[in-house]
């Protein structure tokens, strides 16, 4: 048990019950979840409070093992009556559904089962913060925004507290709950040429007292002002450098495809790549779940095997792949994780302002509008905002452009990392700096 997390004692009893009642039923294995949320938003537009947002709820959640087939089923009706029906209902279903000798609990060797941690990232003082306190930060983020251009404004708070209790019938139990904090501004200026470009900035935190409260309207406001004007530039082949806000765009891709799933439906460009040169030396990625007050930390995946973290690329050369206990089954290969935790890339010895300098001459990439990655191939077009960069200097926005090529060449061409990753994040991704990326 979480130290201090005893309020759900109700709730906990609720599905040992569940779980014991699908057994009799003729499940011979079964897997329940309890999980319960809370999400409260405030927003303020032309300085006065435009909405204010409350909801929350729980359900409970099955996986249900029924004389070779499998089916997950839910509800939010937790009377004892109602539950007892639902179960009833969800075991007559699978029996219908085809047979699947590849799904089982796992192993109960596979298990954590060490103490729980929620490793800091729970708030227990999430209940006492004021909503009319929220309104003030709310409202002082709003009063950064001052330019005679702004036609638009907003700036909000938005909090959540989760919390998920899992046991199954091979004796595993276990909990987690999070809280998390976000700050918020977007702005719409119109420029003298009728132009009228828009951004936003946001942090967030998983404790009240260490979310950032200023800074985010004028930050909000600096991004969007820095638009006016913006245009294509020539086509060509130049170095880029990808802002670490925005550099998901070009992982997730990769993390796509070292799914077990992608590998066993042959759709990932990253298929018997193991063990093979796929990035350059620079591209290091080190999956670690267990780092304290670290976005992203657990202990445990959906199925409650131990997650330990292991090298996904070592200086450009392929480790790991993401396989689950079900993929590893049906696969025939060795299990490692079911699914990413904390990412930690390899960092460089500059910032990201740094990595403009060694640009050069190129473009600095701050937003990505629409494209997308064949996964099969690799394949990607993606539209782009930024700066124009010549001699390490940004000279002017740019827009309208696309940059085209495929993920294994791209990654090959990674040139530098930058050192400032953004620490409220899982993925601790470092601006990026590529070479000879095509763009139109």
């Amino acid at each position: 048990m979480i130290k201090g997390c005893n309020f759900m004692e109700k709730e906990k009893e609720m599905a040992h019950y569940a779980l014991d009642y699908a057994l009799r039923k003729g499940c011979q294995q079964a897997r329940v979840v309890f999980s319960s949320g809370e999400e409260n938003e405030v927003e303020v537009r032309d300085g006065k409070v435009d909405k204010l947002h409350h909801s929350g709820g729980c359900q409970l959640s099955l996986g249900l093992f029924v004389d070779g087939s499998y089916s997950s089923i839910s509800t939010n009706r937790l009377e004892r009556e109602e539950l007892e029906r639902f179960i009833d209902k969800g075991i007559v279903g699978t029996r219908f559904l085809a047979k699947d000798p590849y799904r089982s609990l796992p192993e109960e060797s596979m298990y954590y089962r060490g103490e729980m941690n929620d490793f800091g990232l729970y708030d227990a003082g999430f209940k006492s913060v004021d909503v009319d306190e929220k309104i003030t930060v709310a409202k002082a983020t709003y009063n950064e925004i001052v330019d005679e251009r702004v036609i638009s404004a907003m700036a909000g708070i938005a909090d959540s507290e989760t919390y998920s209790y899992l046991i199954d019938s091979n004796g595993f139990e276990g909990e987690k709950r999070r809280t998390l904090y976000m700050s918020t501004a977007q702005v719409s200026v119109l420029s003298e040429s009728d132009e009228r470009p828009e951004d936003y900035f946001y942090v967030n935190a998983q404790h009240w007292d260490r979310l950032q409260k200023d800074g985010i309207g004028a930050e909000a406001l600096k991004r969007t002002l820095s638009k006016i004007g913006a245009s294509r530039v020539e086509s060509g082949v130049y170095d880029i450098v990808v802002d670490r806000r925005v550099v998901s765009q070009l992982v997730n891709p990769v993390i796509m495809a070292l799914r077990g799933e992608s590998l066993h439906m042959q759709s990932s460009f990253l298929l018997d790549k193991k063990g093979e040169k796929i990035g350059s030396d620079k591209l290091t990625i080190v999956d670690n779940p267990r780092q304290y007050d670290k976005a992203g930390a657990r202990l445990f995946d959906n199925e409650g095997i131990a997650v330990v973290g292991m090298p996904i690329i070592e200086n450009g050369v392929l480790r790991n792949y993401y396989i689950s206990n079900y993929m590893s089954k049906k696969m025939d290969v060795p299990m490692t994780q079911a699914n990413p935790t904390i990412l930690d890339f390899a960092l460089g010895d500059t910032d990201t302002a740094g990595l403009i300098r060694n640009l050069g001459r190129g473009i600095y990439v701050t937003g990505f509008n629409g494209g997308n990655c064949n996964g099969t191939t690799g394949d990607f077009s993606f539209g782009i905002e930024g700066f124009w960069v010549e001699n390490g200097v940004i000279v002017k926005p740019v827009s309208e452009m696309l940059i085209t090529g495929d993920m294994l060449t791209l990654w090959s061409n990674l040139v530098d990392t930058s050192n400032d990753p953004l620490d409220y994040s899982a993925w601790k991704q470092p601006s990026l700096l590529f070479s000879a990326v095509v763009v139109n």
